[in-house]
């Protein structure tokens, strides 16, 4: 029995693909609702600057792995921010000039979504054991 508490890799990566993907959203709220509107409610505003900060929030996720590793970045970036195909995302690491394989693609988001899982902030995770 080992003593390093041990998580579910394919639970924890869907958590953080499932955050992640949560950008569009928060995107749509927050172009729904003006808090610049003077006849907004302050419920309307409220939702608004949530909105807002949960963007906010997953954007320095991306910004924080990509510093680490710019092409796992550019791989969250591109499949869950912007939601792009796999093969888009592809062309745009090549055009990066990182030369990764469709076959080796998988591998590298996955490795990605684990970053992102372990930087989501604790009360939006879902406890995966």
């Amino acid at each position: 029995m080992s003593i390093i508490p041990s998580i579910d890799e394919k639970a924890a990566a869907n958590n953080a693909k499932d955050y992640l993907k949560q950008f569009k959203d928060w995107q749509l709220v927050s172009l729904r609702l003006d808090s610049n509107n003077p006849r907004a409610t302050d419920q309307a505003q409220q939702e608004h600057v949530k909105a807002m900060f949960e963007l906010q929030e997953r954007q320095n996720i991306v910004k924080a792995i990509s510093k680490d590793d710019q092409a796992s970045g550019i791989i969250l970036d591109q499949r869950f921010i912007k939601q792009h195909s796999t093969k888009r995302t592809l062309a745009k690491l090549a055009a990066s000039r990182y030369k990764v394989a469709e076959r080796s693609f998988y591998y590298r988001q996955h490795k990605a979504l684990l970053m992102a899982y372990y930087l989501i902030p604790t009360d939006q995770v879902k406890l995966v054991k």
